[in-house]
């Protein structure tokens, strides 16, 4: 026998999901967007930028929870528009899709990520 979490309880969990990728994505963004755009040339941001970047664990580790971070975000937010819009009979596979979707983009992600760091 499967047990759920009890809905107000997995609304809590979400809620405050969103407030806690929400507020890392705004530092995360902020730091990525400052390193890219601001202290370095836009027009000096290539391939050998972004390979001298990733070999430092600092980014590796920085870019990898901005992508978790956003991807989560990203997916709660359809979570609940599919809540809304979609009848209750015919979520879960608009879920199910939902969960998939998001781990494949997370791992094409991370494996860019590891390739990348390691080459």
């Amino acid at each position: 026998m499967t047990k759920t979490m009890p809905a107000a309880r997995r609304a809590v969990l979400s809620y405050l999901m969103v407030r806690v990728t929400g507020l890392l994505l705004a530092v995360l963004v902020t730091g990525h967007f400052a390193v890219t755009h601001i202290v370095n040339d836009v027009a000096a941001t290539d391939a050998s930028f972004i390979a001298e970047r990733w070999s430092t664990v600092l980014w590796v580790v920085w870019d990898g929870l901005l992508l978790a971070c956003a991807l989560s975000h990203g997916a709660s937010g359809v979570w609940v528009a599919i809540d809304d819009y979609v009848r209750p009979g015919r979520r879960r596979p608009w879920r199910s899709a939902l969960v998939a979707l998001t781990a494949v983009l997370l791992a094409f992600g991370v494996t860019v990520l590891v390739v990348g760091a390691a080459s």
